[in-house]
Order: structure tokens, then sequence, then C-alpha cells
């Protein structure tokens, strides 16, 4: 099984992202897990036909034990495999607990000892609290990408995310490279590959903005299914084999910057328009 972490900031596409590579690897005829780290349990909204799905900690306030994996485990379109971990209403809770609690059942429940090709998990926000780094702590030899665009706070999380690599690289976490997914912004190619190469990372490929993203969306579909022959399907195409391939062990460790060479990097690149 290969485990492929999905990291960004907050509202950078991950989800989007994910679920059309997970899509894509169904198709090849891959046994795709796809995990959701996140209390709004929207990974699996433009995969399944079933939405919401029950979530792991939805199930375990239910039912407090004896969980097996049908209460947690659905099928998505294509013969994926989705699950989500729930969390705490809004302003209630550590939602990095919740992601925990999912892993310690994943761990009783044998799921990583299954025979799926891929997990790609997709996880929420910022590494802020050692429960976002779950992913990395538990799966280990995990590659980890980060999606970012050109503006500085997006790279400011992303620079975040490759420290926290640096702290788990020897559980075997390594930097699978960056997705530049973009907002639009002047030079904001040129800046995400600026980046990538200050943290020692490959930039696996650039996503435009394309409106058939939002069209997709709202029918609860990825871009693959609803717009199969476009160029940013292409572009996901393209991606799905660069991810693929990804290797942990011929993977490197990044080179993030600290506080005051991330602010010098800032001052010397093209400012945001």
């Amino acid at each position: 099984m290969r485990h492929i972490a999905f990291y960004g900031k907050g509202g950078i596409g991950k989800s989007t992202i994910v679920s059309n590579l997970a899509i894509l690897l169904a198709r090849q005829g891959r046994k795709v897990l796809l995990v959701g780290c996140d209390p709004k349990h929207d990974s699996s909204y433009k995969v399944s036909d079933i939405y919401p799905i029950p979530t792991v900690m939805e199930q375990v306030v239910a039912k407090r034990r004896d969980l097996s994996s049908d209460d947690y485990l659905f099928e998505g379109r294509d013969g994926l495999t989705c699950v989500e971990s729930g969390g705490p209403d809004p302003g209630m809770g550590c939602a990095g607990r919740g992601i925990t609690k999912m892993f310690e059942i994943f761990e009783a429940g044998g799921i990583f000892r299954r025979d799926y090709d891929y997990c790609l998990y997709d996880v929420l926000g910022d590494v802020v609290c050692g429960g976002f780094a779950v992913p990395m702590r538990y799966a280990r030899d995990t590659a980890v990408v980060i999606v970012v665009s050109g503006e500085i706070m997006s790279l400011y999380a992303g620079n975040n995310i490759s420290r926290a690599i640096v702290r788990l690289s020897r559980s075997g976490v390594r930097l699978g490279g960056l997705v530049g997914n973009l907002r639009g912004l002047a030079d904001e190619e040129s800046r995400i590959r600026a980046f990538a190469q200050r943290i020692g990372g490959d930039v696996l490929e650039i996503v435009p903005q394309d409106p058939l993203v939002n069209e997709a969306e709202r029918q609860r579909r990825t871009v693959i299914e609803h717009a199969p022959d476009s160029s940013i399907a292409a572009k996901y195409r393209s991606l799905c084999e660069a991810v693929s391939g990804l290797k942990v062990e011929d993977l490197p460790v990044p080179r993030p910057m600290g506080e005051l060479g991330f602010d010098e990097f800032i001052r010397n690149v093209p400012d945001e328009e």
C-alpha cells in the first residue's frame, strides 16, 4: 500500500485534487482508500453517491465499541473506498483528536493490512497540532504532497508543513512534491517554482483556474467525470501519473526555511497583484 497525504492551507483545493486522483486511480483498476481527515467530512462529497456518509466519530458516539469496518468504510464510485473521520461541531472539541481516534480504529481493525494499492489522505488545514500530523505518524513511509498557491500565507503553510516532515522523517515520511493550484496572481507559477526549489521539492503539476471545477462540484462530481475531455481534466491526469509514480525511498527530506529565511524569500519574489 502506498500512503500519500495531501496537506496545505485551508481552502487551497486539496479535496478537489484528491477526489479527482482517487477516481483516476480507481479507473486504472487500482484499489484506493480515500481517507477524509476533516470534521466537515467533505472529502467523499464528489466521489460517493451517498452523502453524507456516516463518519468514524459518529459511529464511535453511537456504538461506543465493537465497531466493524462496515460501520465506517463505504464504497464510492468506480469501486474506490471512502472513510471520513468526522469530528466535533464547529467550536466544540478538538478535530485532531477525531483523526487520532480514527487511526487507532484503523490499527485495531487491520485496515492497513488490507490489499489497497493506494491510501490517499485529505488532511484539513495546516499542521497546527499533533493531531493533524497523525497521517504522517501512523501510516509511516508516507509521501506528503503539499498543495499551494502563490499567496504568501499558502506558501507560509507549505513551509510549516515541510518542517513537520523533517521532524517525522525518521518514520519514513518524505516530501512527495508540490502541486500549484493557481489563484490568478501575477507571476504565480514562477513564485511556486521558486518556493519548491528553495525547500528542495519538485513541482508535480501546475493546475490553472477553471470554471469546470465549480460546475462539476455543483453536480457532486469530479472534473474527470463531468468533463473528461477538458484541458483541466488533462492536468489531473498528468498529476495522477506523477503521484502514482512516487516511491518514498526515492523522495527527499525537505529543507524548510526559518522565520527570517521565509521573510527574506517572500521579499525577493514578485509581489502579488
